[in-house]
Formats: C-alpha cells, structure tokens, sequence
C-alpha cells in the first residue's frame, strides 16, 4: 500500500499528465507541444490542470505570451526527467526477461588502450567466468559514433577526446618513459636532463599522434628540439626499433611492457619523464547501459578507486595490474 502522503501520485491518468507536462516545460510552449504528441491543444490544457490540482501547485504562468515554470514546475520537470531515466532503464532490464539471451559486454578502445581494455576485459571475465566479451579497436571517430548508435557498449579512450553525447569515467592513468636499448650508455645514469640527449636520435609516432604531441612539447617547453631519426605508425613498431637500435623512444608502458620484461629495452630516468596520459570508460547519455555493461563499468571504476591513483603498470604476462 502506498503511503499516504503518496496516494495523490496514485490517481488514475496521471502519467500521461507527466507526459504532457514534460512535452510542453520541455518545448515552453503548450500548441508545440500538442503537435508533438497529437493532441489537441485544450485536451493538453486540461492534462495541465489536472496535475496543478494532483499536486497542488502552480506549475507554470504565462508572461508576454510565453510560458515560464514556476519553482514547482521546475521541480517537477526534473522528477519527469529523472522518471523517464528509471523506466528506460528498467525497460532495458524487463527486455531481457522478455527475450533471454546471451549478453555479451561490447567494448571499444583506441589502438593505443588496446593493452589496458584486454586487462580490464581478462580481469572481469576472471571475476564472471560465464560472461562473454568482445574487443573491438577503432580510431576516435569511429569509436564514439559506434558507442552514440549502441553498436558499443562502452569506449575506453583519452580522456581529452570527450564528446557531448558521452558520460566519460576517469579509468586510468598511464606513464610514458623514454627507452633506450638494453646496454645504452646512459641506461643507468640518474636524473638525466633533457639537454644530455639532444644529440640522440629518436624514434617518434607519426605526425598527428597524441603521443608525438606530447613528446614535442615536452622538448619545445625546455626550448629544445630533438633529433627525428624515424617516424613509425604505432607504438609497438616504436619500441621494436627502440629495441633494434634505431634511436631512442617515448613508449606508454603498455606497449613496451613485453620488452622491457625480456630485457630488450630500459627506461630511462629522465628529469620532466615519465608522461602521463589519462583514458576514461565512455557510453551514450541517451543510452541505458545493459545490466553486464553496467557491472564492468562499476567494477572497473571500483577496483582503480581501491588502487588509490589510476596509474596503469603491467606486471606479468597475466592480468595482473599494478596502480600506484
């Protein structure tokens, strides 16, 4: 039974008095909101009464022929929005009943998060070993145009690449060294100034590259300039010429993590270094989350909260990770 300061909520019709209301605070005027949803323009009149009296407030008055809310309608038209969220979101739950399934969590990364989505996926599957999971890589726009039309679930990419469609969550934080070559010169030189490697080659991502960006600036700030030997197309061609000995390297420690475990490569500890880039979890405003999506999104945010910083370090070749 419901409370009784409640039952007014409970009278016949009145949600499609919300309906109407929402339509007509949303558009501020009552004829475009009866064209939208094809009523006549007294039935919505009537609707509007109806709920004044259900809750006893005014809810709007008319000045210089326009419509204004007064502070209850105001109130009101959040609950509306508010309401409308809840139904969708359990419309998306009571679908599922209706129509069992196997849910798969679809996840979208860029290229370059492509090691930090398979260890976030790995670690949720360890955690739900009955779920099924799907990686899918895309460039930026594609990947937010995939995640705004539900052809994705989630997107993890930088967190400087938001979109006004997109809810994003801070996911992480990765640090990007400067490697050398196992046995360089300068591997274990402490504290080095940018200025002692100005004469080193460089192995950089190709222009355009978030990665380069950060790299130049990193040097134009210091008024410096560092030798390009090469330009390579991804991170993991990076550190395999940085390996080969084709020059020093800016490398996110995802993709240099295999060889710096075999011990291809060395970061160097140089002053300014490492750089840090921050990726988020994204999904649709628009869109509800489906229950398996929701849990990965909640656990993940969990699991970097109880890490303390979101600072991403790839252990082992498991799917173990270290924040700190």
């Amino acid at each position: 039974m419901p409370r009784s300061h409640l039952r007014r909520y409970f009278r016949h019709g009145l949600f499609p008095q919300l309906m109407v209301f929402e339509a007509v605070a949303r558009h501020g005027n009552v004829t475009r909101a009866a064209e939208e949803l094809h009523l006549a323009q007294p039935t919505v009149s009537t609707q509007l009464g109806k709920l004044s009296d259900t809750v006893g407030l005014k809810l709007y008055e008319h000045q210089n022929r326009e419509l204004h809310l007064t502070a209850a309608g105001q109130e009101l038209k959040a609950a509306c929005k508010e309401l409308a969220e809840l139904l969708e979101r359990t419309e998306a739950r009571l679908a599922a009943l209706r129509a069992p399934r196997e849910e798969m969590l679809r996840l979208a990364a860029a290229p370059g998060a492509r090691h930090l989505a398979a260890r976030q996926l790995a670690a949720f599957c360890a955690r739900h070993p009955g779920v099924r999971v799907s990686l899918h890589l895309a460039d930026h726009t594609d990947l937010v145009a995939s995640v705004l039309a539900g052809e994705q679930d989630l997107g993890l990419l930088l967190a400087l690449d938001g979109n006004d469609g997109l809810v994003m969550k801070a996911a992480a934080t990765e640090l990007m060294y400067v490697y050398a070559p196992a046995g360089h010169a300068r591997a274990r030189a402490p504290a080095l100034p940018l200025e002692a490697l100005a004469a080193e080659p460089f192995v950089t991502r190709e222009p355009g590259s978030r990665t380069r960006d950060a790299f130049l600036a990193a040097w134009e700030l210091r008024g410096l300039l560092p030798s390009v030997r090469a330009e390579l197309a991804s991170n993991e061609a990076t550190a395999e010429a940085v390996a080969g000995g084709l020059g020093l390297g800016l490398v996110p420690e995802g993709a240099a993590y295999p060889l710096v475990r075999s011990g291809a490569i060395v970061a160097l500890d140089v002053q300014g270094f490492p750089l840090r880039r921050e990726w988020s979890l994204a999904y649709a405003r628009s869109r509800p989350l489906s229950p398996l999506a929701e849990r990965f999104l909640s656990e993940t945010l969990e699991s970097t909260a109880d890490q303390g910083a979101s600072l991403v370090h790839f252990l082992s070749p498991g799917n173990r990770i270290r924040m700190h």
